[in-house]
């Protein structure tokens, strides 16, 4: 019997340089972000319907989505009114929501992050963003462009009147009419497109910095005392 040849086993690849090294700055990134959140102590418990008084910093514009940047107005309390848990000054972050549909007058926003003065950050569940009413959504300067869409319906009324000012009546019409009329139907398709996307221009929703904002929380939000944040020194 003829023996079979030993099976040559792949040999194992030790894992490169590159792969360390990449190990290594996920595992960097990690303590980094655990680092932004070093407290000791008990935490204390703001509770879901409390409201965060703020103020804008950037303008928005609801054309596209993007950042929103606001500051904390004044200090929030414990529920016993004992601790500082968050000092004013500080900052939240989220985004806004592009304007989506006609007639729309207002700008959805939502925050997802909360950054206190000596680094110390909190997620935030994407919190809803209210105007000083309690609306939800901010409402500021609204452009419908109506002065657009006016303006647009009354080129495309007065270039049709030209192309068919001038024609004869189909029995006793010449060429140049038949020629005039064909351009006048032609004409009055492209204009009918043309006035349609006019007509379905969406408004500009813009949000001045300085605006008061009122950020809802709709779920419990635990914190510990501002003062037992054990924040590294060389942030």
């Amino acid at each position: 019997m003829k023996s079979l040849p030993p099976q040559v086993q792949a040999p194992v690849q030790a894992p490169s340089l590159t792969q360390h090294k990449d190990s290594a700055a996920v595992s960097d990134r990690k303590e980094e972000t655990k680092s932004l959140a070093a407290a000791t102590g008990k935490t204390y418990v703001l509770f879901e319907g409390t409201v965060l008084e703020t103020v804008l910093i950037n303008r928005l514009d609801g054309q596209m989505a993007g950042p929103i940047e606001c500051l904390l107005s004044n200090d929030v309390y414990s529920h016993d009114r004992q601790h500082l848990l968050i000092p004013a000054g500080s900052k939240l972050l989220g985004e806004t929501r592009k304007v989506e549909s006609l007639g729309q007058s207002r700008l959805a926003v939502s925050f997802h992050r909360l950054l206190m003065p000596d680094g110390y950050s909190v997620s935030l569940d994407h919190f809803q963003g209210l105007n000083q009413v309690g609306d939800a959504g901010l409402r500021d300067q609204v452009n419908n462009h109506y002065l657009r869409i006016f303006g647009a319906s009354l080129a495309i009324g007065a270039i049709g009147a030209v192309a068919e000012g001038g024609t004869s009546g189909t029995l006793t019409a010449s060429g140049g009419d038949l020629m005039r009329q064909g351009f006048a139907q032609s004409t009055a398709q492209s204009s009918a497109q043309i006035l349609d996307r006019f007509l379905n221009i969406l408004p500009t929703i813009t949000i001045r910095e300085g605006h008061r904002i009122k950020i809802y929380l709709s779920g419990d939000l635990a914190l510990p005392d501002y003062a037992n944040h054990t924040m590294p020194s060389n942030l």
